[in-house]
């Protein structure tokens, strides 16, 4: 089994996680095989335009974070397992200031709509991928989203329309935690180190990850590193019985645990090598 490093938020944006995770690749990649795992993420149609743009061009809707780092290794692994899950928030097209969807699809905002989400997982030599469309809203014009757009980013997979939030809920509540178990395993096969990247500030991102070896916090300025198993057990410990652990959030444990190590992070350094080694990364 490959060695496992979590990388966590200390804060639900902005963090500085996938910066922690682009440097321990780039120090550990010239002597390990090394990959890198993000099981859920999103972005923004309008927002993240330029890597829309990378989406559209490439036909494959996948996470803005995990092309950043993939960038700088070299990676037999389909994209998709590295990220088996990957949704588009998209603005919707409005008649007047104020108004938004009366859909439960546009419960983040009028600019933050729901409106494709990739599901994806490992079959026979392959990927097979299933893409959940808001095609009713796509087709009357509801959003920036064009259907011409849709076609290209749900290249290769197997459209299943959506019309509520609560659909996509039951897709991820039956499909979530086998998918990102299969794609990890699949991963995990092809190198002797994972860096795993959480979500926003999630602090365990499926209940199938059983353990890890190495757990980062990491904020502007700062990175904590904590005891792996009690890290784990305290996340299970807030976790609500009828809610996935992927929702404990890094303040629900925070008074919980004591960090073990910590580095102070300077701007524009960041995770220096000198600073991965100090954190116990090899």
């Amino acid at each position: 089994m490959a060695t496992r490093v979590l990388i966590v938020g200390l804060n639900p944006f902005d963090s500085g996680k996938t910066g922690a995770a682009i440097q321990i690749v780039r120090s550990l990649s010239e002597n390990h095989k090394v990959e890198f795992f993000k099981p859920i993420s999103g972005h923004n149609y309008w927002y993240r335009f330029e890597h829309t743009r990378y989406c559209l061009d490439s036909r494959k809707l996948v996470s803005y974070d995990a092309t950043r780092v993939r960038q700088v290794f070299q990676s037999n692994v389909h994209d998709f397992l590295a990220n088996p899950v990957h949704a588009l928030y998209v603005p919707a097209h409005l008649q007047r200031p104020g108004e938004n969807l009366t859909n439960t699809l546009g419960l983040a905002g009028w600019d933050s709509a729901l409106a494709m989400q990739r599901m994806s997982h490992p079959s026979g030599n392959g990927v097979q991928s299933t893409m959940l469309i808001a095609e009713d809203l796509i087709q009357k014009g509801r959003l920036l989203l064009t259907l011409e757009e849709a076609d290209r980013l749900s290249k290769g997979t197997t459209p299943q329309p959506i019309t509520r939030l609560e659909e996509v809920q039951n897709v991820e509540n039956d499909c979530y935690e086998a998918f990102v178990s299969e794609s990890f395993k699949e991963l995990e096969k092809a190198s002797d180190i994972v860096v795993i990247e959480s979500f926003n500030d999630s602090v365990w991102p499926w209940e199938g990850l059983d353990k890890v070896d190495i757990v980062l916090a990491v904020g502007p300025g700062h990175v904590f590193s904590y005891e792996p198993e009690r890290f784990r057990r305290a996340s299970v410990f807030v976790k609500h019985d009828s809610a996935p652990i992927r929702e404990v959030t890094f303040g629900r444990i925070a008074d919980l645990l004591k960090p073990i190590r910590k580095v102070a992070l300077l701007p524009a350094e960041g995770l220096t090598d000198e600073a991965v080694r100090e954190m116990g990364v090899f």
